[in-house]
């Protein structure tokens, strides 16, 4: 398994052992980074991936790489409010700063099976997971590369899920010449990944919105009830996220109106006719109606 799932502690623990630490922020969610991180911490030295490449006029939208010390201020921001807003990862490497920065720079483009190579953004920690989870020794080795243990926080509704992948032979990774190559498997384990977030996202948003029949229901049971449901809700036309979440919390907070018999609830979440949206709104009507 080259997924090891961590800890704050675990990780500040191995960051003290380490000869270098790196961090990968993304300036595209703060305009503001390179003060904000300036400020922590005047002795780091940092550069931005995108320069010196075809996307140089807009480097300062892309990823931030930023050579600090273990003792810097950085990394209790990194570990404490920062992983709330997904801004990147935290690398070990025992090479040079500008062997990890070139072979980022090597890797900014993903090499998909139909031949276009789209940006690939390594530092977002929502996609990582998905990406390297069914990647074999040899494959995580070349996106790592100098990389030693790539470390990051996937946040969700109030809860943050540390994980790292680390080199086969730490030390002696080789930085990349291209693009990174993902598989059919690849794409379809990110994709998988990225549809798991959002419904761990769902379950705790359900649980923590006050629905009677969902008291005392953990969230493995939760997260398997809206795998189900969610599914049940693209069908019926509830298609982007706030529309299926709405369709779920209808489902779960008025689950016996629903199935009653000539349910008006029913009907009215059945109407394929009627935008999603529009049959929401009418839904919490009715059972406003009904409650009042």
């Amino acid at each position: 398994m080259t997924l090891q799932p961590t800890t704050p502690d675990a990780l500040l623990a191995r960051v003290q052992r380490s000869p270098q630490l790196l961090l990968i922020l993304d300036a595209g969610l703060e305009p503001e980074l390179e003060a904000i991180v300036r400020k922590l911490d005047h002795r780091i030295w940092h550069a931005w991936v995108y320069s010196h490449t075809e996307y140089a006029s807009q480097h300062r939208d892309g990823p931030l790489l930023i050579q600090a010390r273990s003792d810097s201020p950085l990394l209790q921001a990194f570990m404490q409010p920062w992983v709330r807003l997904h801004w990147g990862g935290l690398l070990l490497s025992a090479q040079s700063f500008n062997t990890v920065l070139e072979h980022l720079r090597s890797q900014r483009h993903a090499l998909l099976p139909d031949g276009t190579q789209p940006l690939l953004r390594l530092h977002e920690p929502r996609a990582l997971r998905g990406m390297v989870r069914d990647m074999d020794s040899l494959e995580l080795d070349t996106l790592l590369g100098p990389v030693d243990h790539w470390y990051w926080c996937e946040w969700n509704e109030g809860q943050g899920d540390w994980y790292g992948v680390g080199h086969s032979m730490p030390g002696r990774g080789q930085a990349a010449n291209g693009p990174l190559r993902l598989s059919a498997t690849h794409l379809h384990s990110l994709q998988a990944q990225q549809t798991q977030y959002r419904n761990m996202q769902f379950v705790r948003r359900l649980l923590a919105s006050g629905i009677a029949a969902l008291d005392g229901i953990d969230e493995a049971t939760m997260l398997t009830y809206v795998q189900k449901h969610t599914e049940d809700a693209f069908s019926r036309g509830f298609e982007n996220n706030e529309d299926m979440l709405g369709f779920l919390d209808v489902y779960f907070r008025y689950h016996d109106q629903l199935f009653e018999k000539q349910s008006a609830l029913a009907s009215i979440m059945g109407d394929l006719k009627t935008p999603a949206w529009r049959r929401l709104l009418r839904a919490h009507a009715l059972m406003k109606g009904i409650t009042a």
